[in-house]
Formats: C-alpha cells, sequence, structure tokens
C-alpha cells in the first residue's frame, strides 16, 4: 500500500523558477512568436505515476484577437505542469492576454510549437492594461480590445439626420405660409365689413329724417 501510494503522489520539487522582470510590452512583442487574448477553454496533462513540475500541460483558448502569429480561433499552447518549473498554471473558464515563444514542432512540415513561461508577460486579462495601451487594437472581427473612445458612425449620422436639425426649415415651410397671410387679414375684413353696415344704417337715417322734415 505504501508503494502504491509513492506513485500517485506527486514528488516534492527539490528547484524553483527564477524570472527577471519582464519586458515592456513592445519590446516584449519582438521576442515573442505569438501574442493573443483568450479564454481557456481546456486543460490536459498527462497523468504518469510519477510526475515531474517539468511535464507538458496543453491549453487550448478560444481566441478573441492577436496582435502576433499565426493564431486561429482556438490555439493550443504548453506549458509547465508548476510553476516552479517556471510553467504558467492557467485556469479554465479564465480570460488572459498570453505572449507565447515558439519552437520547431518534431517531425514534418515546419510548424511551431507555442509554449508559455511564467517568465513571460502572460497575465490575465483584466490586468493587462499597459500592454492594450501600448500593442493597440487587434486583429481581429468586432474585437473587444477596441480602445474607447472611438465614435459609433451609425450614432454620428443619426445624430446629424435632417429631421433632428431642420427644425427652423419646417418653421418656414412654404405650405403653411398661405394660411399665416389669411389670417393675417381676417381682422381688416372685419372691420371693413363693420364701416359698411355703419355707414347704410347712417343712409337710412338720414332719408328717414329728410321724409319726415317734408
Amino acid at each position: 500500500m505504501v508503494f502504491i501510494t509513492l506513485l500517485t503522489v506527486r514528488p516534492q520539487v527539490t528547484y524553483a523558477c527564477s524570472c527577471v522582470m519582464p519586458a515592456p510590452p513592445l519590446e516584449a512583442m519582438e521576442k515573442s512568436a505569438a501574442i493573443f487574448e483568450g479564454t481557456v477553454v481546456r486543460i490536459e496533462e498527462e497523468v504518469k505515476p510519477m510526475q515531474s513540475s517539468m511535464d507538458p500541460v496543453s491549453v487550448t483558448f478560444q481566441v478573441g484577437s492577436r496582435w502576433k502569429g499565426e493564431v486561429g480561433e482556438q490555439v493550443t499552447v504548453t506549458t509547465a505542469l508548476s510553476d516552479a518549473s517556471c510553467g504558467f498554471e492557467f485556469t479554465e473558464g479564465e480570460r488572459y492576454m498570453v505572449y507565447a515563444s515558439g519552437e520547431e514542432a518534431e517531425g514534418n512540415g515546419g510548424t511551431t510549437k507555442l509554449t508559455v513561461s511564467l517568465c513571460s508577460r502572460t497575465a490575465l486579462f483584466s490586468g493587462a492594461q499597459e500592454d492594450l495601451n501600448a500593442l493597440g487594437a487587434g486583429m481581429s472581427g468586432g474585437s473587444p480590445t477596441e480602445p474607447p473612445g472611438i465614435p459609433d458612425d451609425q450614432g454620428a449620422v443619426s445624430g446629424n439626420h435632417p429631421t433632428s436639425t431642420n427644425h427652423p426649415a419646417s418653421e418656414n415651410n412654404p405650405t403653411t405660409e398661405p394660411e399665416t397671410t389669411s389670417a393675417s387679414w381676417l381682422p381688416y375684413a372685419g372691420a371693413g365689413a363693420g364701416i359698411i353696415v355703419l355707414g347704410t344704417a347712417a343712409l337710412i337715417l338720414l332719408r328717414r329724417q329728410s321724409n319726415s322734415r317734408k
């Protein structure tokens, strides 16, 4: 039983990773084979009776945006099992800004195997604002990493739509002018009719007075 337990327990690591401070974003970009942001969708590690902190772990990302390298919608990188061996311990479901190095994969085809180290600028996406400011928008349709403040063209057009800015034109609409003109003459027409009525009444009174005198 003791022997079986020892086979299933990960041996104690006797060495540790030592990193210098990561280079600034643009300098790190020059040294990286691929830079992208994405969410971890799968983590796979080989289960062995005896494991080492240097054992490789495959981490698959759903990519949102990329800044460098041939990266598709999904990409798989390799890292060491433990941070004791400079492996980056990713968490499934979390979103990261990833700086990956490239090394020639075994076999034909010349494909590049992407690896991630604890010593790179790889970090949680929520803490990568310095990187986004330095690198700018990623190469991806509908990228969530586009800098804020980009004007919405549709909103700008609708804001300048003639229906919202041409109110004075509607006030001077020619179709309303006849109504305004006719309404302005109504007082004069009423006054003229009143004068005619009064004049007629005065003539009638004068004729009656002259007839009564005769």
